[in-house]
């Protein structure tokens, strides 16, 4: 049995946003199917990373490329961090023109709900913690070659580095 799998990539963006950038950037993803892949073992035996699109990098780290997108609204920076398995909200920055950062950075959990997975872990819901995890800006404009043929293999390596089973798109 094949499920489709649709992407309403305005339904919480807002009329003035669909109504500004809508005409810009395609309502439908103009890639292949996206490769939904059932998990393979228990999630109470599972390794667990997590990906936030909100932008976050470690302090010291480079940012993201917010310049380039007040040059380019229409262009978003494609890059990914690495995060650490122990991050706060007072190690890491959040650069994201889309969003409202401050509530990130009063909760790092609203973007990357680390607490909430380390309780999942101590419960035995879940098996462990990656000891990393990732993160993309999520707005890509019109294209976003890069983050589908370089991007997403460059984190799904490192996930199959760090023996990761399971992976959680925390999206914003």
């Amino acid at each position: 049995m094949t499920l489709e799998h649709r992407v309403d990539s305005w339904r919480f963006a807002g009329k003035f946003l669909k109504r500004v950038l809508g005409s810009q950037i395609p309502s439908q993803p103009t890639h292949a199917p996206i490769p939904w892949t059932p998990i393979s073992k228990p999630v109470r035996t599972s390794r667990v990373a997590l990906l936030t699109t909100a932008g976050v990098s470690m302090r010291g780290d480079t940012p993201f490329d917010m310049e380039g997108e007040r040059q380019r609204p229409t262009w978003g920076d494609p890059s990914w961090r690495r995060l650490d398995a122990d991050a706060t909200a007072q190690r890491v920055e959040i650069n994201h023109l889309h969003i409202d950062t401050a509530l990130i950075r009063e909760d790092l959990n609203v973007a990357l709900p680390l607490d909430r997975l380390r309780e999942l872990e101590a419960s035995g819901e879940v098996g462990s913690v990656a000891p990393s995890h990732y993160s993309i800006m999520g707005f890509q404009g019109n294209d976003t070659s890069t983050l589908e043929n370089e991007t997403a293999p460059a984190i799904a390596a490192a996930m199959i580095s760090e023996e990761v089973d399971l992976a959680l798109l925390a999206p914003v």
